[in-house]
């Protein structure tokens, strides 16, 4: 119980502090109003994605966050057009990452492929570079520890590719980078 208050108020602070780059907010809100906040913590609490008709992401029960992002792409954003004129196929992507108290926690990358053939061909490309995936019919994901998230963004900044060392710039890097939108 005591967990469930301070991962609730977490929340509120979260809000709070983010409402104003809209992450948590829609454009239809009204602000100053008591109802949005409330409805925005359950959405928080309750999230999930309908990535197919079949197959829905929702947060890991496992992991301790106080920020989530979410960036998605469809076929036309720039990772996905990359990947097509090297022969490989998908309709979507999503790109999930947690942090809590502004470090990384874990990264979650799921690409949405119009059937399981080409899911395998892709699965084979990414474990050929030496990445952990995980195929489940025509969806693949691969899992980025917090640890390994951190190690990018010090990378990313340190080289001058991205203007900050936070989470948030690097979602906006990775957004900017391979063509995705908020989710």
């Amino acid at each position: 119980m005591k967990r469930k208050l301070v991962a609730m108020m977490l929340c509120v602070l979260v809000v709070s502090i983010f409402g104003g780059c809209g992450l948590f907010t829609s454009s239809d809100s009204d602000e100053g109003t008591g109802g949005d906040q409330t409805q925005q913590q359950e959405e928080q609490e309750d999230f999930s994605i309908p990535m197919t008709d079949t197959y829905t992401f929702t947060d890991p029960e496992d992991l301790e966050f106080d920020t989530r992002y979410v960036m998605t792409g469809d076929e036309n954003c720039k990772l996905l057009s990359d990947m097509k004129n090297f022969g490989f196929t998908a309709s979507a992507i999503y790109d999930i990452v947690y942090a809590l108290d502004d470090k990384p926690v874990r990264e979650y990358q799921y690409f949405i492929c119009p059937d399981e053939t080409s899911a395998a061909d892709l699965a084979e490309y990414y474990t050929s570079q030496g990445q952990q995936v995980t195929q489940e019919g025509q969806i693949l994901y691969a899992t980025v520890g917090g640890d390994q998230v951190e190690a990018m963004i010090t990378l990313y900044s340190s080289s001058g590719s991205m203007s900050g060392d936070t989470v948030e710039d690097y979602v906006d890097f990775m957004a900017g980078f391979n063509g995705l939108t908020e989710y």
